[in-house]
């Protein structure tokens, strides 16, 4: 079941992210760099805020009453679109197309946007599910996140 996050998801959208980063990003960035993130943009007044965006918010996926994956939308800054900020699914419940239900539960939400996503260029698997999903790449960036120079791809889909 997809449906909008509450307050109360809160402590389980942050144990998704911590078992999903550790899983996805171990070989990709530091271990600090990973800590650092996760407690200045998954604490709980951040997840707090990012709840009441508009457009957007964040939705979780269930499954028997337990919180298995999430997607963060929020408007880009110029206003061209939205972004899909995060999209996380538990490691146990991946490639089950809970990360699809999610992004076609928001793609209905907004049926006009068009769609922007930036994805670690090493992560694989996200990199698949955007091509897959007809995101087309834009452009390679390198981001500074708390020191360490990381490799992203940007992709868009209208």
């Amino acid at each position: 079941m997809i449906r909008k996050a509450q307050a109360a998801d809160i402590p389980e959208v942050q144990a998704v992210a911590r078992v999903a980063w550790e899983h996805t990003y171990k070989k990709i960035m530091k271990p600090a760099t990973r800590s650092h993130f996760l407690d200045e943009f998954y604490n709980y007044n951040a997840l707090s805020k990012a709840l009441n965006i508009q457009p957007g918010g964040i939705w979780v996926a269930e499954q028997q009453g337990r919180v298995v994956g999430f997607i963060q939308v929020v408007p880009m800054l110029d206003r061209s679109g939205l972004e899909l900020s995060r999209l996380y699914v538990l490691p146990h419940y991946q490639r089950q197309g809970i990360g699809q239900l999610l992004l076609n539960h928001v793609a209905a939400e907004y049926p006009s946007s068009s769609w922007w996503a930036l994805v670690e260029r090493d992560d694989n698997s996200a990199v698949e599910f955007y091509r897959k999903n007809d995101f087309e790449q834009r452009r390679d960036l390198i981001l500074n996140i708390f020191g360490e120079d990381l490799n992203f791809l940007e992709f868009f889909r209208k």
